[in-house]
């Protein structure tokens, strides 16, 4: 008899993503792992790391998930000026974040306790991008039943 699941990882990564293009409409793509295209002069990109069992009962599982969430801003000579759009946009990205500490997610579960763990800030050695790291963080109940 097969298994029943439900690819939470896809779930709150399509749901990561979703809030994010909502709040950026269309001005820059959001990709998740391996999308990467590196189009235009910014883009952000959503990896997953990993869960950590936190609690497990006989009826469900609570795990807390783990994705970094980076921002690239590419120019030729990162300025002042545009250091402090990058910076307007950390701000902003991470006020959203703030906004939305818990998530219903498509399979009517919740993401909950959802916040950036830390943020870096210019974490590529290449002078022409920007590279802003968060790690990101949620817990959610699985595996009821």
């Amino acid at each position: 008899m097969a298994v029943e699941f439900t690819n939470n990882f896809k779930n709150i990564l399509d749901k990561l993503r979703g809030i994010l293009r909502d709040e950026f409409k269309g001005t820059m793509p959001i990709y998740i792992g391996s999308e990467d295209q590196n189009v235009g002069t910014q883009y952000m990109k959503i990896d997953p790391v990993r869960s950590t069992l936190l609690e497990y009962t006989a009826h469900s599982e609570t795990r807390e998930f783990n994705i970094n969430v980076l921002y690239v801003f590419s120019e030729a000579n990162v300025k002042k000026t545009s250091l402090d759009h990058v910076l307007r946009f950390v701000s902003r990205t991470e006020a959203l974040i703030h906004d939305n500490i818990t998530m219903t997610l498509s399979d009517s579960s919740r993401a909950f306790n959802c916040r950036f763990e830390s943020t870096e800030l210019n974490t590529d050695d290449d002078e022409s991008k920007y590279v802003v790291q968060w790690v990101w963080k949620c817990s959610h109940l699985g595996n009821t039943g």
